[in-house]
């Protein structure tokens, strides 16, 4: 699945455009790492929220992850988008702690379950942002 062609594409600005580079450029996912404590971050902060530090690097990541939650949407209120409802967006637990948001690919409305085994995977749109995509696997950290 590929994000639809006419969808809007965010134009993210300081510390969230710096996140979208560094994984455009690893060709993968990455989180905020915290250089002193090793508390890895998402949304991207200023200061590491377990040790106050200001230095930190967006450093990639596993992509490994489980189902937090997830919603099914039988509307879009995006154009770009309504040829593909229903649709799954899942929350997803990395295994190294933060959560993120991702579009479903490969997961059917009814075949989606918390706790369920993902890998994240990312869709460069520009140098300056890339989009999530969730997809089932078979056995991840179990």
């Amino acid at each position: 699945m590929k994000m639809p062609d006419k969808a809007v594409v965010p134009q993210p600005e300081e510390l969230d455009r710096e996140f979208y580079r560094a994984i455009v450029a690893a060709g993968a996912l990455c989180m905020q790492h915290c250089k002193e404590c090793g508390t890895w971050t998402h949304p991207a902060r200023y200061y590491c929220p377990t040790c106050s530090s200001g230095e930190f690097t967006f450093d990639r990541v596993s992509g490994d992850a489980r189902v937090y939650s997830y919603t099914v949407s039988h509307v879009s209120a995006e154009s770009a988008w309504k040829d593909l409802v229903p649709y799954v967006t899942i929350v997803a637990e990395l295994s190294e702690g933060p959560r993120i948001v991702a579009a479903a690919d490969g997961f059917k409305p009814d075949s989606v379950a918390i706790g369920q085994p993902l890998r994240i995977v990312t869709e460069k749109k520009t140098d300056d942002f890339a989009f999530f995509w969730a997809q089932p696997a078979e056995d991840i950290n179990s």
